[in-house]
C-alpha cells in the first residue's frame, strides 16, 4: 500500500535534487581555482549563472514538494523504502560542489592552520595565507575558529591527506559529513521506537528533511558530524549503554557546544546511571580536550558567529531596529535578554516535555530561535531529536523547514537583484509544475 505514491515522489524528489546539483555546478560555492571549470558541459553551464540559480530553485521547489507529498502516506511505507528514497535524493547533492555556504573552505583553512602549528583560536585564516586561505570569505579572514578541538583535529587530518588542494579537501570533508548523516539515518528508528514514534515518521522529518539534504549533504557543514554523534549517543542511551552514550555526546560537544544539552537527556534516559554519566562525561571531555592538544581558546572564540546578521535572528533584528532609533546599546541588551529567555524556555522544556528526547529537541529549538544569530542549518540541531521524540510534528515546524530551504542562494553569499529574480522564477516554475501534477491519492488498506 502506498507504493505508487512513494515511487512517484521518489522520482519527483530525485529530479529536484538533480536540478539543484546542476545549479550547484554553475552557481554553487565554487573554489577560486576549479579544475573542472574548463570541462565542456561545465564551461557552458557557467556561462549562464542566472539560469543555474533558476535551476537550483526549480529543484528546491520540486524536492520540497516531494517531501510534503510523502507525508500523508507515511503509515503505509516501510522504513527501508524511505531510506532508499533518501539515498536517491541525496546522491546528486553529494556529487555537486558545495552549496548555500562557503564555510567548508574555512574548515579547510583552519585545519591547515592546525597542521602548520598556528593557533586557529587566536588567528584567522589570513595568518595562514596560501591557496586554502584564499578560498575563505573576507568577513572570516581575521576571525578565529569557533569550533571545538575535536573538529579542528578532524579537519587537520583531512588536510594532512589532501594538502592544499581545495577540491580534494571538500570531497574529504563531505565524506566526514556523510558519516554524520549515516549515523542519523541508522539511529533515528531505534530512538523513535523507545517513545512509540513510528520509524517512518521519524525518518521523514529527521532524515529526508530538505534542510538536512541541502545543508549537511550539499553544504558540507560540520553540524552533520555533531548531530550524528548526538543521535548515536541517544541511541546508545536507549539501548542502556550509558558510558558509550556519554563518550559520543562529549565528542559532539567538542565540535559545537550546544550538543552539551544532550547530557541532560542521557541522565533522564538512564536515571540509574546518572553518576556514571556525570563522571564519564567530565572524564571524556577532559580526555578529548587533552588529546587534541589545542588548548581552551575555542571557549573564547564562541562569540565569533554572532558577527553575522542575516535577518533570521529576531533578537538581533529588533536590537538593530532599536539602535537605529537612537538606543546605542540596544543590540547587546536585546540579544542578552533574548538569550536568557531562550535558556529559561530550554530548561522548562527539558523538565516538562513528554520524554527526554523531545525535551532536548524543544530546548535546542529555544536556544536557536532566541539566539543572536540563526542559520538555516542551526535548525537541524533540534530536528533530529524532535523527529524521534514527538509523535506529531507541528505543521509550523514542517513549513518552517520548507521556508528555510528556500532562504539561501546557491553560491552562499548575499544575493544581488538579478539572482533573486532568477530564484523567484525558478521557484514559481516548480510550484506551477506541482500544481499541474497533483499528488496521487493515498492508498488505504481496506477494512473488513
Amino acid at each position: 500500500m502506498g507504493r505508487p505514491d512513494l515511487t512517484t515522489n521518489r522520482t519527483l524528489g530525485f529530479a529536484g535534487s538533480v536540478a539543484i546539483a546542476i545549479g550547484g555546478v554553475a552557481a554553487g560555492a565554487l573554489p577560486e581555482q576549479d579544475p573542472f571549470g574548463h570541462w565542456p558541459v561545465v564551461r557552458e553551464l557557467r556561462a549562464f549563472p542566472l539560469v543555474a540559480v533558476a535551476s537550483a530553485y526549480l529543484g528546491l521547489a520540486l524536492l520540497c514538494g516531494a517531501w510534503l507529498r510523502l507525508r500523508p502516506s507515511l503509515d503505509e511505507q516501510r522504513p527501508a523504502d524511505l531510506v532508499r528514497t533518501m539515498l536517491w535524493w541525496a546522491a546528486p547533492l553529494a556529487l555537486t560542489p558545495p552549496m548555500f555556504s562557503r564555510d567548508v573552505y574555512s574548515y579547510l583553512a583552519q585545519g591547515a592552520m592546525v597542521r602548520d602549528g598556528l593557533d586557529a583560536y587566536r588567528f584567522g585564516p589570513s595568518a595562514l595565507g596560501g591557496p586554502l586561505a584564499a578560498q575563505v570569505p573576507q568577513i572570516w579572514q581575521d576571525t578565529p575558529a569557533p569550533y571545538g578541538p575535536v573538529f579542528l583535529r578532524a579537519a587537520a587530518a583531512v588536510v594532512e591527506v589532501t594538502g592544499d588542494r581545495a577540491v580534494a579537501g571538500v570531497w574529504a570533508l563531505r565524506l566526514v559529513a556523510l558519516v554524520g548523516v549515516a549515523l542519523v539515518v541508522f539511529c533515528l528508528p531505534g530512538i523513535a521506537a523507545r517513545f512509540g514514534v513510528p520509524p517512518q515518521r521519524a525518518l521523514w522529518f529527521g532524515a529526508l528533511n530538505p534542510l538536512l539534504l541541502l545543508h549537511l549533504v550539499a553544504g558540507v557543514h560540520n553540524d552533520a558530524l555533531m548531530i550524528g554523534l548526538v543521535a548515536a549517543g541517544l541511541y546508545s542511551a536507549v539501548r542502556n549503554r550509558p558510558l558509550l552514550a556519554t563518550a559520543l555526546v562529549a565528542a559532539a560537544t567538542l565540535i559545537k557546544v550546544p550538543a552539551a544539552l544532550a547530557f541532560v537527556a542521557l541522565v533522564a534516559l538512564c536515571p540509574g546511571a546518572w553518576a556514571r554519566i556525570v563522571a564519564g562525561g567530565a572524564a571524556a571531555l577532559v580526555s578529548l580536550q587533552l588529546a587534541a592538544g589545542l588548548g581552551l581558546g575555542w571557549v573564547g572564540a564562541l562569540r565569533t558567529p554572532t558577527t553575522v546578521r542575516n535577518g533570521l535572528s529576531f533578537s538581533t533584528d529588533l536590537g538593530m531596529l532599536l539602535a537605529g532609533a537612537g538606543w546605542a546599546d540596544a543590540t547587546h541588551v536585546v540579544r542578552t535578554v533574548a538569550a536568557g529567555i531562550g535558556c529559561l524556555i530550554a530548561g522548562w522544556a527539558l523538565l516538562r516535555a513528554p520524554n527526554p528526547v523531545a525535551g532536548l529537541g524543544l530546548a535546542l529549538s529555544a536556544i536557536v530561535l532566541f539566539g543572536p544569530v540563526v542559520h538555516p542549518w542551526y535548525l537541524l540541531w533540534p530536528v533530529v531529536p524532535l523527529a524521534a521524540g514527538l509523535r506529531r510534528v507541528p505543521p509550523a515546524a514542517v513549513w518552517g523547514c520548507v521556508c528555510l530551504a528556500l532562504f539561501l542562494l546557491p553560491f552562499g553569499a548575499p544575493g544581488y537583484p538579478e539572482a533573486i529574480v532568477a530564484a523567484v522564477i525558478g521557484t514559481v516554475a516548480g510550484l506551477l509544475y506541482l500544481r499541474l501534477r497533483p499528488p496521487l491519492p493515498v492508498l488505504v488498506p481496506a477494512t473488513s
